[in-house]
């Protein structure tokens, strides 16, 4: 662990440069994350880190999630690639993803508990911002071709276009995938299933929330409807 603890210091002050932050008290006060929590790492000390804490550290580095974690051997690229043929040769910017099985207000969308595996994607489809992908349940989608059982891919952002397909909490309990309308003039918004068999729902603007859009769905020719 003390060399994964090195990797992720020496991973740690590149996106420190990068971004401009001067010291990794900044660091903590921006991340949330005690200095001595950060020590911790940088010692390598914690057996298995906290994915919420690597998430938290990302996040202010502006760094990409799944790099942070593979710089401890955690899901990404190194175990996709150890699994592949010894005759395959992976992409060298392959960028892999985690895939999550459901979004719980009051938690970080990458705690341990909600992400079901991980994939790899072209790194084209996620050039800028911060994504995950989403494992969809149920089929008020299908009209757009996301159907039960689908993956879909979320750029994390607060706000989408009327009209767009968005992963939405609704009264902080529970996300859904739903189109988004606005109703500025009397505070509500519409959620509009792509499925003529349900209705759309009207909520207040105060009760919703954009956890991200809904980029691109991930279809598989093997899944039958």
């Amino acid at each position: 662990m003390k060399e994964k603890g090195k990797a992720f210091r020496r991973f740690v002050d590149k996106h420190m440069a990068q971004k401009g932050i001067e010291s990794y008290k900044e660091l903590s006060n921006l991340s949330d994350v005690s200095p001595s929590e950060i020590s911790n790492l940088f010692a390598g000390v914690r057996q298995k880190p906290s994915l919420e804490i690597l998430e938290r550290i990302s996040s202010a580095l502006g760094a990409n999630y799944v790099d942070t974690l593979d710089v401890f051997g955690l899901f990404g690229k190194s175990k996709i690639k150890a699994k592949l043929p010894k005759d395959i040769n992976p992409i060298d910017n392959m960028v892999v993803l985690p895939v999550v099985g459901v979004v719980r207000a009051g938690q970080p969308i990458y705690a341990e508990e909600n992400i079901i595996g991980y994939e790899p994607i072209n790194p084209e489809w996620v050039r800028s911002g911060e994504y995950f992908f989403l494992q969809v349940v149920g089929n008020s989608m299908m009209g757009s071709g996301i159907n039960n059982g689908s993956i879909v891919l979320v750029r994390k952002q607060e706000y989408v276009e009327n009209g767009e397909v968005a992963v939405v909490m609704v009264d902080e309990e529970s996300a859904t995938i739903k189109r988004v309308y606005y109703n500025r003039d009397i505070g509500t918004v519409t959620l509009q299933p792509d499925n003529t068999t349900l209705v759309p729902q009207t909520y207040s603007a105060n009760n919703i929330r954009i956890v991200g859009k809904v980029v691109r769905a991930i279809i598989d020719p093997n899944r039958r409807k």
